[in-house]
């Protein structure tokens, strides 16, 4: 089936995302990971216990990807390969189920570099949420977009694609979202202090 030249080629403004699923499988994504998680600050610990929960289809881990076609991908890119010259290698789109169903891939971007990730969970440490598929409640989780990229309308971006995910996929009704912690608002962070990072803006 031939692609369409405007799914192809975006014009620049709201920048287009596709989503990646995770794959628990394959060393290489959990190598990167691991290196998203060390620049995003946490959870790097959990990362391996994520593998076992994605494989079940509690956890929806996806990569954030730039349109290959859009204007500005090769320029942003660039600024992520400057920040983070350990994730120059692509990643093969090799995972085969997410959320307990078959995957889909994008033939447009069989293999990618991530430049962030997001979380479509069905379980949740938060009972009051009453997160799962059963019900249509699904969570948006441990979402990171690479430092070097902040800031330019991805996260938007990232979020309104696995909202629409989340809606025609996986029938969800409702979506919670995890946060930023009240600690991270701190003016003593001492994690936000190591990663020299300002004082989060709240609105």
């Amino acid at each position: 089936m031939p692609v369409d030249e405007h799914a192809r080629k975006p014009s620049s403004g709201p920048t287009p995302v596709y989503l990646v699923p995770w794959d628990p499988d394959s060393q290489q994504h959990v190598d990167r990971m691991r290196l998203q998680r060390i620049a995003c600050g946490w959870k790097v610990d959990q990362v391996e216990g994520w593998r076992d929960t994605q494989r079940k289809g509690l956890i929806g881990l996806h990569w954030v990807v730039l349109h290959p076609g859009h204007p500005e991908t090769p320029e942003r890119m660039e600024r992520h390969f400057t920040a983070y010259p350990n994730e120059v290698e692509a990643l093969s789109d090799s995972c085969a189920m997410i959320l307990g169903r078959p995957h889909k891939r994008e033939p447009l971007i069989p293999s990618f570099h991530p430049v962030g990730h997001i979380a479509l969970d069905a379980v949740t440490p938060h009972p009051e949420l009453e997160t799962s598929l059963s019900n249509g409640t699904l969570s948006l989780m441990n979402f990171y977009i690479s430092t070097a990229l902040q800031s330019i309308g991805l996260g938007g971006a990232a979020l309104a694609s696995c909202e629409k995910m989340a809606k025609e996929e996986f029938n969800a009704k409702a979506i919670t979202l995890e946060t930023i912690s009240n600690e991270e608002c701190r003016a003593d962070s001492p994690r936000r202090i190591a990663m020299k990072r300002p004082i989060p803006t709240v609105g």
